[in-house]
């Protein structure tokens, strides 16, 4: 696993794709800080680049990225190697590689400009995401055959989490207002990772009013340690459960 590991974040290292990311990021975070007096104002603008483009860029590319070495991934399935030796040494250099570039492009900005609580929760958020992403793009690509359709699976997964959610989210809630539904809306933020990522960095900015009515639910209970906590193993459960299944896909698959 460890030299699966090495050779492909040797790989990954040379990919202009991941220097890219980096360089984006930087340039995006500079930019805003540099454009918004009040680093609050930028950092609440940073936080809508983030939680779109992001999980965006981890799945595409992770898509992109299993398809462009398959030939190499068969070739070291016939060596005397555990398949998920393989696998595991390959999405966590795929890990590793998207979060220094992440770290790069989007922490140095947040740590000169705004060296704030709520800034390292955007950061771990957002890491959070890249490996959720990371683990989805695996399972995507490991499914399917085709390369235009794992790319095609992948773009309607980010369509339907970041476009789709929200607006089904606010009718549900316009449409149901009359009704108890605090019940049902912590456990509906868990089932999107965006989401969910987005109310704690909202949260920690202390503007769960701007997010109306769900924003005091949010707060009753995220704002809280056990909620923070809760909210820390359903992105666990988000990156664990893709990356089992994977594997699992991976051991079975006839290469």
């Amino acid at each position: 696993m460890l030299k699966v590991f090495k050779y492909t974040l040797i790989d990954l290292a040379r990919n202009r794709f991941v220097l890219g990311y980096a360089l984006l990021m930087l340039l995006v975070a500079q930019g805003l800080f540099s454009l918004e007096g009040d680093p609050t104002k930028a950092l609440l603008s940073l936080v809508q680049v983030v939680m779109a483009l992001v999980p965006l860029i981890a799945l595409v590319f992770t898509v992109v990225y299993f398809y462009d070495i398959q030939e190499f991934t068969q070739l070291l399935a016939v060596q005397p190697m555990r398949r998920g030796a393989i696998l595991g040494g390959q999405v966590l250099a795929l890990a590793v590689a998207l979060l220094l570039a992440q770290a790069i492009g989007l922490g140095l900005p947040l740590l000169v400009h705004s060296p704030t609580l709520a800034a390292l929760v955007l950061s771990l958020s957002g890491s959070g995401l890249v490996l959720v992403f990371i683990s989805l793009g695996a399972l995507i690509a490991l499914k399917q055959r085709e390369k235009a359709r794992g790319v095609g699976v992948a773009l309607a997964i980010w369509f339907l989490l970041v476009l789709v959610y929200d607006a089904l989210l606010m009718w549900g809630m316009f449409t149901l207002s009359d009704y108890p539904i605090e019940p049902f809306v912590v456990p509906f933020a868990g089932i999107n990772p965006i989401d969910l990522a987005r109310i704690m960095v909202m949260l920690q900015v202390d503007l769960a009013a701007m997010m109306g009515y769900s924003g005091a639910i949010y707060k009753n209970f995220f704002g809280t340690q056990m909620g923070m906590a809760v909210a820390g193993l359903i992105m666990m459960v988000w990156v664990i459960v893709p990356s089992w299944s994977a594997m699992r896909v991976f051991r079975q698959k006839d290469l």
